[in-house]
């Protein structure tokens, strides 16, 4: 009967970083001199300390967003005329503004800031379309001396058809400033709601809530030629 000799392989071995005695491989620290055999390494490394530190910047980011518009203090109030409904902000003043038979304008201002201010203007006929009005107001505005011309979009407010508003955004006299232009009642009338604000933080603001809350009462006495003062016509509705 014959018998297998079975030989044992030796353990890997390397040399201690401190006393250069030959060890184990896979030992932690050297059993002569007691010096650790692997240097400390970062969990992360630079790499994730780089997306760890941009994570945290975007969150205090998103973070600051999030408080600056709770503390805005911005609140809205309901205006209503016989011609236009719309939001306005609190503190701001009317204007009392007024004009020929077929448009209908309302303005407001800031009463602790003038560069602050709402101007609703809505005319029969239309006038062309958004966008065309938009390009003779962006004409205008080029050979308007102190005027930096902005950028043009095609937008679409809430309940809108896409594309079927027209905004303009320019500075003037230190002042930020965006203009709507959009039609209401089946395209009859042409609105423009024009804002400003002292900061384009501040115009931002006004420019997510104010544009979509500001319509023409179609049967408004300024379009149309019914005798308001006959409460048994009822009015149509701004859509």
């Amino acid at each position: 009967m014959s018998t297998e000799e079975l030989t044992a392989e030796a353990p890997p071995t390397r040399v201690c970083r401190n006393c250069f005695v030959e060890i184990n491989a896979s030992s932690a620290s050297c059993p002569y001199c007691g010096a650790r055999q692997f240097r400390y390494r970062p969990i992360l490394g630079w790499r994730g300390f780089l997306v760890c530190l941009a994570a945290v910047a975007v969150a205090v980011f998103v973070t600051r967003i999030v408080v600056d518009a709770a503390n805005s203090g911005l609140r809205y109030l309901p205006y209503r005329s016989s011609d236009l409904v719309a939001l306005v902000p609190s503190g701001y003043s009317d204007e009392l503004l007024a004009g020929p038979h077929g448009t209908a304008v309302a303005g407001f201002v800031n009463s602790s800031q003038a560069d602050d201010s709402e101007v609703i203007q809505a005319s029969t006929p239309a006038g062309g379309t958004p966008h065309s009005r938009a390009d003779a107001l962006a004409n205008n505005l080029r050979n308007t001396p102190g005027v930096a011309l902005g950028l043009t979009y095609t937008i679409a407010l809430p309940g809108g058809e896409p594309g079927s508003t027209t905004e303009i955004l320019y500075t003037q006299s230190g002042a930020d400033y965006a203009v709507f232009e959009f039609d209401a009642c089946g395209q009859s009338v042409g609105v423009t709601v024009t804002l400003s604000a002292n900061s384009v933080g501040l115009l931002d603001e006004l420019s997510d809530v104010l544009p979509q809350s500001a319509l023409p009462i179609c049967d408004g006495p300024d379009f149309s030629n019914r005798d308001r003062a006959d409460t048994s016509v009822p009015l149509r509705s701004s859509s």
